[in-house]
């Protein structure tokens, strides 16, 4: 079945990004570098899966992105929680943790390296 891998640009900071993402959701990441920058990355903790890397000479002009988002679908909300505080240190808060009045607890931030998430966890219906 087809799917969608999301592939984001980190500037020169693509290191910095892993160990970042290692550190809130475990997890690792298979590294291929050129010298000290990194040509592509693929990080893997759980079902959690995106890949990345340094911008190349040859994307001369492109910047990361504000017009997407990655959504973090959680497993509880204690996990939504942590996953949130780990990602706004050093980011951006745009809310933290609240009842989305449909049934869910959401929460949005952009962390520290300009990627936007937006948090998720489907409350049990009873």
């Amino acid at each position: 079945m087809a799917n969608i891998l999301p592939y984001i640009n980190f500037g020169e900071k693509s290191q910095e990004a892993i160990k970042f993402y290692k550190g809130v959701f475990g997890g690792d990441a298979v590294v291929q570098l050129e010298g000290e920058r990194v040509i592509h990355f693929e990080f893997q903790a759980s079902d959690i899966r995106f890949m990345g890397g340094d911008l190349q000479s040859d994307q001369a002009g492109l910047e990361r992105g504000n017009g997407y988002g990655l959504v973090l679908n959680c497993d509880s909300e204690e996990q939504l929680r942590d996953f949130y505080a780990k990602l706004v240190d050093g980011g951006k808060e745009v809310f933290a943790p609240t009842d989305s009045g449909w049934g869910a607890i959401i929460a949005h931030c952009t962390d520290q390296f300009g990627v936007t998430w937006m948090l998720n966890y489907d409350k049990p219906q009873s």
